[in-house]
């Protein structure tokens, strides 16, 4: 019966095993075995109640119980609570151009990955295999080979050397806290919070030390502080959940850990401290034990529904009335994890992260490790931390009582009042002025001093225009897209430090920088607006170039014929600009002209517009370009631009046909078309299929000749394949009669019959 029981469970039909370690119990009788794995099919299948019931029976019944026992009770808990691709969606959405999406912290180290989006270093090494927080996209990258982006890197110095002091501050505490040393490393966090006093980063380092030290009532105002700063990062509710454990409030921790979970279910050590917790809740504590009076009969499964009721349902909750466990508790999750996404999206009420508050908001100096003299001073700013029958300290009723006295009636609305910048800081005025003119703006913009705010520092180094559509090389440095990709069409060297940038190039990246673009849009928006404005300018020029009496790019190479394919290699750093231009202007078009001379610009009189199919792009910069034949031109002025040939054309048309003419013309194009599959008949097997391969088969006879204004697309296929001089196929092409290129390839074959 056991080993039925243990096959529904493996193949997740949790009912069926339930009901089959339920039958073992009545007929064998109880063990911890089977109490442990009825548990874990009451879990697995929701039914959480009758789980703490079978759980706390089997713990009864052993003493040799460890945390992992109760992986897969921990396994549906998080599963039912996650919500972590609801805060996901809630980050991707999110405009930073200041933070770091993966920790909520200024920018430290800022590396640019292919897709454009930019992380601290060390957040990124961590994360490095795993798809952009931002747009899902898999970036297979080694984060060593990308170097730091230089332009963000200078202006967050310059703009926020405060909170940049207290990242080398929070680095030197980092490396003593690996050392063990955690007095030093919390002296080193009091110094950085006295600069950043609004930095959660900061204080869920100095939370882990405090715990390291077993100064747990420390770490917990620590970590509610976090959480009060970033409700939206899981990380805060983590520490939160490690400093109730230490304290013994394993209830408590329990459901701060569900929470942190809810909005990353991946965070591997708080399911090892929730397991952890949830072990102390069932495990009954020895006689001899000295915390056994004072948690006697908090530590029970049913006390772990009354702890979660206490700290997480209604302030107006009655003692008495019925409430389901799971449903309050999931409700909650639900609450916090909106609370996170609606964080997550504002831009108006959090707590600035680049601004030193006044005495009333910002966090308040820490308190000497020794002595407890800022335990009022928190309290002034923060509730205490939660206990079990007090409803004062729990966050989300606090969040709760807040909203019921908001005027709005909705959302957490905080009252501040801003005290202006200090010396050394770059920020003047509320950071949220910037928000209330525009919602779109990034949630971390602030208001820089104009001094500080420089144009020429975000122009490019190619055009020395404002960037455009930035775009970040692996080394770092920043460029209009359009003016990186002109220049490594020359070279495939970066054109400041002369990195290789054949990588680069191979992968054709062109992602815009978001952080940079946000910061030229943010506080250059006249200039990015007159810059557009130029570029698009320039793209209409192009756009324009195919139409009649204007100017089309040419390219010297061969002749090109109406309807036939016309695959080109392009490897010349002139033609490489064109095509791309062509591209970006949306025309796809050029004109194909041979060579008459050497000189630049001796080129044909006549010749025809190529449209462009597709493109494939070797590392190097070269590209195969698949085109088709168009209409046909004459030229009638030649011009430059941006390196290679332009000109100014009238593009041909068949002459019409009368309809008295019309059979006669049909009767001469039957009559030519089976000369030219005669042809085609007695050509030599191979060279047949070599212009098969090529081209394609011989088009089919199109009665109606009259439809193409450039004659019957096998007539030009034809002229193609048949060995003649490219004089003859130049007159043949500047016809404008059909029924002279039809006379004229019939004298062509009928020569060709007469010398076979």
């Amino acid at each position: 019966m056991v080993d039925l029981a243990k096959q529904a469970f493996s193949t997740n039909n949790f009912e069926l095993a339930a009901d089959v370690y339920e039958r073992t119990i009545r007929e064998n009788g109880p063990s911890a075995e089977l109490y442990f794995g009825l548990a874990d099919s009451f879990a697995r299948s929701g039914h959480f109640e009758r789980a703490f019931e079978s759980y706390g029976s089997a713990f009864r019944l052993t003493n040799s119980v460890r945390p992992g026992a109760l992986k897969h009770l921990v396994t549906a808990l998080v599963d039912s609570v996650k919500q972590d691709s609801v805060v996901e969606d809630a980050m991707m959405n999110k405009n930073c151009i200041f933070t770091c999406v993966l920790c909520k912290g200024l920018l430290n180290e800022p590396v640019t990955i292919p897709c454009g989006h930019t992380y601290c270093r060390k957040c990124l090494e961590r994360e490095q295999s795993k798809p952009c927080k931002k747009c899902g996209t898999v970036n297979h990258i080694n984060v060593s080979s990308i170097k730091t982006n230089v332009l963000l890197k200078q202006k967050i110095e310059v703009w926020f050397p405060s909170q940049c002091r207290a990242l080398q501050l929070k680095s030197e505490g980092n490396v003593y806290f690996e050392r063990r040393d955690f007095e030093r490393a919390i002296t080193l966090y009091n110094e950085a919070i006295s600069l950043a006093p609004n930095d959660h980063l900061l204080l869920s380092n100095r939370s882990h030390a405090y715990v390291a030290l077993d100064k747990n009532e420390e770490a917990l105002r620590d970590g509610e502080l976090v959480i009060k700063l970033r409700p939206d990062w899981p990380k805060g509710y983590f520490r939160k959940g490690c400093a109730l454990y230490g304290l013994g409030r394993y209830g408590d921790a329990v459901v701060v850990l569900l929470q942190c979970l809810a909005m990353d279910s991946t965070i591997n050590m708080a399911k090892t401290y929730l397991s952890k917790a949830l072990h102390k809740i069932f495990s009954p504590l020895p006689s001899n034990d000295p915390k056994a009076e004072v948690l006697s009969g908090q530590l029970s499964p049913a006390r772990l529904q009354q702890l979660i009721m206490s700290n997480f349902s209604s302030a107006f909750l009655q003692p008495d009335m019925a409430m389901d466990t799971i449903k309050t508790l999931k409700n909650i999750i639900t609450e916090t994890v909106t609370t996170a996404t609606s964080f997550a999206v504002s831009n108006q009420e959090h707590m600035p992260l680049f601004e030193k508050c006044d005495t009333h908001e910002s966090i308040p100096s820490p308190p000497d490790s020794s002595s407890g003299s800022g335990e009022q001073g928190a309290e002034s700013c923060f509730y205490s931390s939660s206990a079990p029958n007090s409803r004062r300290g729990s966050p989300v009723l606090e969040l709760r009582r807040s909203r019921s006295q908001s005027p709005r009636g909705q959302g957490q609305k905080r009252t501040r009042n801003y005290s202006g910048a200090s010396p050394t800081s770059p920020l003047q005025y509320s950071p949220f002025k910037l928000h209330k003119q525009d919602s779109r703006l990034p949630i971390d913009a602030v208001e820089i001093s104009p001094e500080l705010l420089n144009k020429e520092d975000f122009e490019c180094s190619l055009c020395y225009r404002l960037l455009y559509e930035p775009v970040t090389t692996p080394c770092g440095h920043a460029f209009c897209r359009h003016c990186l990709d002109r220049c490594l069409d020359h070279q495939t060297l970066c054109p400041l430090c002369k990195s290789s940038l054949v990588e680069y190039l191979a992968e054709r990246r062109q992602t815009i920088t978001e952080n940079i673009a946000g910061i030229v849009e943010t506080y250059f928006g006249e200039e990015l607006a007159l810059r557009k404005k130029i570029h698009e300018d320039e793209m209409e020029e192009l756009s324009r170039m195919v139409t009649d009496q204007h100017e089309i790019p040419v390219f010297v190479c061969t002749l090109a014929f109406p309807g036939i394919p016309c695959p080109l290699h392009i490897f010349e750093p002139r033609y490489r600009l064109m095509v791309r231009q062509c591209m970006e202007s949306g025309t796809r078009q050029f004109g194909m002209c041979t060579g008459n001379g050497d000189a630049e610009g001796d080129f044909s009189e006549y010749g025809c517009m190529l449209e462009i199919r597709d493109v494939q792009f070797f590392a190097d910069g070269r590209s195969l370009v698949d085109t088709i034949g168009g209409k046909r031109f004459k030229v009638t002025s030649r011009g430059h631009r941006d390196g290679y040939n332009t000109a100014k054309v009238e593009f041909l048309t068949d002459q019409t046909v009368s309809d008295e003419e019309q059979p006669r013309i049909g009767a001469l194009q039957t009559e030519v078309y089976g000369l030219v599959r005669s042809w085609l008949d007695n050509l030599a097997g191979m060279q047949r299929e070599q212009i098969y391969r090529h081209l394609g088969q011989l088009p089919a006879l199109e009665q109606d000749f009259q439809n193409n204004t450039n004659g019957s697309a096998w007539l030009w296929w034809t002229l193609s394949v048949l060995p003649l001089d490219t004089r003859i196929q130049m007159t043949m092409l500047a016809m404008r009669s059909y029924e002279e290129r039809l006379n004229g390839i019939k004298r062509i074959l009928m020569y060709m019959r007469r010398q076979r």
